[in-house]
């Protein structure tokens, strides 16, 4: 009867964050056919620089062609989508690991923590949707047999993003979460607001939006059937991970122009489905060894804080979609961008302050950057570069394809 009653559940929440609804964002369905050339963008006035969209991606190409074992990249400036021959350089999948294939701009490969600038952008639509704001309290969105600290009681969504909170991890099991949220806080940063950059957050985020649409829709809203769910963590945690990435396929996916919304995925996955983590890209230790790759290896049942399988051209629409309001409000973006949400970093360059973020794992890298009028998305299946880990060598990249005609 328990796991009838539960999987009953399960299904009527995954269901529920199905059919949210997301009619107050326009969709932002791009045109799936590029070209491969590109062109220059600008407003083609004499004598005022412009961006040379190929210049750029060629920059980009100049930098990783040799240092990675394969990468992928996209570049999106005002609207257009540039890139240079497949957009992309070496092996997706090596010859040791055959079946081989290039890597490209629309090769997927995890993207580690670059995977929370989307779970901000799904935080920042669902509070846009039920008119909530960025300093909403988050202790409401617990389960009810978890027992909030005083200090976790003063947590906003701002501070959780902004990964301004003083929570202590302990791992990354549904106790581990329970054991944060009640446990007492890092005092020193709680007091003085420090940014401390920590999965917990992120994780957190996972569990606490699929609450936050039961509690505010009222055709999912079943106290009783939570209660019932929260005696039995194990079920809870997976039923909670599935409403999550759905209400991320519902709010950041399909509003941001990616074609397969509906199955992207945060392990491998094709246009068929879920596949094994032994089919998709894998991560080489070398550029031209012959070492077999390895898979990837988060599978983790909260995608909060990273995994997301995906490729530099979809997360790319993804960034443009979000600069374009047609994911959360333009003002929610800015906010994001200004306060550090979802992003990492700022750098100062010639033509403004970029926002970026960055991910590794298993021998992955990425980096993504918000130019402002330019969104960029660079992945790679090594990290024998340093693109995920210095900022300046896109930012350089970018300044540097500025021309003046």
């Amino acid at each position: 009867m328990k796991t009838k009653n539960l999987k009953a559940v399960a299904l009527a929440i995954v269901a529920g964050a199905a059919l949210f609804s997301t009619s107050c964002k326009k969709e932002n369905i791009l045109d799936e056919k590029v070209n491969l050339d590109g062109a220059l963008a600008g407003t083609g006035n004499k004598g005022v620089p412009e961006l040379d969209g190929i210049k750029f991606a060629l920059n980009i190409e100049s930098y990783m062609n040799g240092k990675v074992a394969g990468y992928g990249y996209a570049i999106y400036h005002d609207r257009k989508l540039y890139y240079y021959g497949n957009g992309g350089g070496g092996w997706a999948r090596k010859k040791v690991d055959a079946p081989a294939n290039a890597h490209s701009i629309n090769t997927r490969q995890g993207i580690a923590s670059s995977t929370k600038f989307v779970t901000a952008l799904a935080t920042l639509a669902m509070l846009e949707k039920y008119e909530l704001d960025l300093d909403e309290k988050i202790y409401k969105y617990l389960p009810s047999n978890w027992k909030p600290c005083k200090e976790f009681k003063e947590l906003t969504f701002a501070r959780l993003l902004a990964h301004r909170t003083g929570l202590k991890n302990y791992g990354g099991k549904f106790s581990d979460y329970k054991k944060t949220v009640e446990d007492s806080v890092q005092l020193n940063e709680f007091n003085a607001n420090i940014r401390d950059y920590d999965n917990i957050n992120y994780g957190l985020v996972a569990i606490l939006l699929p609450y936050m649409m039961v509690k505010k829709s009222p055709s999912t809203a079943d106290d009783n059937a939570l209660k019932l769910m929260e005696a039995y963590p194990s079920e809870l945690y997976s039923i909670l991970g599935s409403s999550f990435i759905q209400i991320v396929r519902q709010n950041v996916f399909k509003p941001g122009g990616v074609i397969h919304w509906d199955i992207m995925d945060y392990r491998v996955w094709g246009t068929d489905g879920p596949m094994t983590a032994a089919q998709g890209t894998l991560g080489y230790p070398s550029v031209n060894g012959t070492e077999k790759g390895n898979q990837k290896g988060d599978e983790r049942a909260n995608g909060g804080a990273g995994g997301l399988y995906i490729s530099p051209l979809e997360f790319a629409r993804i960034q443009l979609a979000a600069t374009d309001g047609a994911i959360v409000s333009k003002e929610g973006y800015l906010r994001m961008r200004t306060e550090l949400l979802g992003f990492d970093g700022a750098v100062k360059g010639a033509h403004g302050r970029y926002t970026w973020k960055n991910g590794g794992a298993n021998n992955h890298e990425t980096m993504i950057f918000d130019f402002g009028r330019t969104q960029v998305a660079v992945f790679a299946n090594s990290n024998l570069s340093e693109i995920g880990n210095d900022p300046s060598i896109l930012a350089n990249a970018y300044d540097a394809a500025w021309v003046t005609k």
